[in-house]
């Protein structure tokens, strides 16, 4: 059997112990790339946030250094108030708001809670929303994936000049209202608009 030095070996244990704190702080700060973009994409679930497909999404685009956080539904005032405290602050100067259902409606809400604020939007993603939605003139680009006799169309708001996108996924293989959040397909695709 082999011995190890005693100088060695606490020059092993010292630099074991600044591998665990480094891996430590990576996992604390999340692991997205140092040239971390400005953007934040608030990701909104539907009903009983049974959107979890949301999750595997926002984990995606924190890949890729987009910082994402995922509510539900009814916490879209909570959403708007952070939100504009992280534009105000300088830490989102692009903001993203993700729904799918019931949380497609929270997003537009969202939206409007910043236009109020004077907090613009760069993308907002609606993944078949229950009921026709006026996209806020804050916005400056909206798409909307939606299948007809699950989801609706969106519409410009007054005043809006951004560009807004309806795109009928019905035709899809597999397509439905939860695989919608979920396909990876589709995340793809929502991912392409995040900037």
């Amino acid at each position: 059997m082999w011995s190890v030095p005693k100088k060695r070996l606490l020059k092993l244990r010292r630099l074991s112990a600044c591998c665990l704190v480094a891996l430590l702080c990576l996992l604390a700060n999340g692991t997205a790339p140092a040239g971390r973009s400005e953007t934040h994409a608030y990701l909104l679930r539907g009903i009983f946030n049974v959107s979890v497909g949301l999750d595997a999404l926002a984990s995606k685009l924190a890949k890729r250094g987009i910082a994402a956080s995922v509510y539900g539904h009814l916490e879209a005032a909570s959403v708007a108030n952070q939100a504009i405290q992280d534009y105000r602050s300088g830490k989102a100067r692009s903001i993203v708001l993700i729904g799918h259902s019931l949380g497609a409606g929270a997003a537009v809400s969202v939206a409007s809670g910043l236009e109020a604020a004077g907090v613009p939007v760069a993308l907002l993603v609606l993944l078949d929303p229950k009921a026709v939605f006026a996209v806020p003139r804050n916005v400056s680009r909206a798409v909307n994936f939606y299948i007809p006799g699950s989801g609706w169309p969106a519409a410009a708001g007054a005043g809006f000049r951004g560009g807004l996108t309806n795109v009928n996924v019905g035709g899809v293989p597999g397509m439905n209202h939860m695989a919608i959040q979920a396909m990876d397909s589709m995340h793809q695709r929502i991912i392409s608009y995040v900037r």
